[in-house]
């Protein structure tokens, strides 16, 4: 089953940079195959066929591109500062798990930056935690 190009998107949202660059060169070999005749057999033989998947996979290079952008910028930027992930720890905090989904949900769209940076640094806070038991 293929996902729609925003489901997609939600798979390496959390992904580091490597790995969301590893998989548009999946994409990108799957592309250069198919339009040069170099699948192998089984693929025609599979439900969605390759000209399905192949569309399906230029929707999916275009969120795979945004994504490497604003990693990269990430990348490119200064450590963030710990401050406002704080604060939004704090806010999150007093608020329940219905309330904190929607908090989330409003600051992905009024500063997408600020949000993949708290989510980045969440994950990445998670997993010190995890490592260190």
């Amino acid at each position: 089953m293929m996902l729609d190009s925003k489901s997609y998107r939600k798979e390496f949202e959390y992904s580091s940079l490597e790995k969301v660059l590893q998989e548009r060169d999946r994409i990108i070999k799957f592309m250069k195959d198919f339009e040069n005749h170099d699948l192998p057999e089984k693929y025609y033989e599979r439900d969605p066929s390759p000209e399905t998947v192949y569309l399906l996979n230029i929707d999916y290079l275009k969120e795979l591109c945004d994504l490497i952008k604003i990693k990269m910028q990430k990348r490119d930027d200064p450590k963030p500062k710990l401050a406002p992930f704080l604060a939004i720890e704090q806010v999150l905090s007093k608020l329940d798990d219905e309330k904190q989904k929607h908090f989330l949900e409003d600051l992905k769209i009024k500063d997408e930056k600020l949000y993949y940076e708290y989510m980045e640094w969440k994950t990445d806070e998670n997993s010190t935690d995890e490592e260190s038991i």
